[in-house]
């Protein structure tokens, strides 16, 4: 068992670690303040991009969210025209998401600024292993579904 200067370290670094990832994340947000979309859309967007068209499920399961919340996120980019949907060729009942020219012309507005964001932040970045941080989201995923 840990002792209590231990658990006061690890916890430490587990709230050290939670406002680095939000102030990563807002440094991205700031630097796409002038443009249509913050950094959450334009990761979105950009996955859109790749993937176009993409059934509704499998955005969904590619970036690792609950379909209700990735409805939630996307909601914004469907009233404002920047995306849409359009039916599946072999199965109608399957919505298929797309992006409009003016999501392209978002994501065009936004590219620069997000790459200079992420100069600012390469030096830092280049230090962590990204993979690794990917499992650790699984794992600690993994460990939820299985308490449920």
């Amino acid at each position: 068992m840990l002792d209590l200067g231990e658990i006061s370290a690890v916890a430490l670094n587990h709230f050290f670690a939670q406002r680095a990832m939000r102030a990563f994340w807002t440094h991205f947000d700031e630097a796409l303040r002038h443009t249509d979309v913050n950094a959450s859309q334009f990761c979105m967007l950009v996955l859109l991009h790749l993937r176009e068209p993409i059934v509704f499920g499998d955005m969904a399961a590619e970036l690792e969210m609950d379909r209700s919340n990735l409805s939630a996120n996307l909601a914004p980019l469907f009233r404002r025209r920047l995306i849409s949907t359009i039916s599946h060729e072999a199965d109608r009942r399957k919505r298929q998401l797309v992006m409009t020219s003016e999501g392209r012309k978002a994501v065009a507005s936004a590219v620069s600024p997000w790459m200079r964001a992420y100069q600012d932040t390469f030096a830092f970045v280049r230090l962590i292993d990204l993979d690794s941080m990917r499992d650790l989201f699984h794992v600690i995923r993994d460990m939820k579904e299985l308490d449920a």
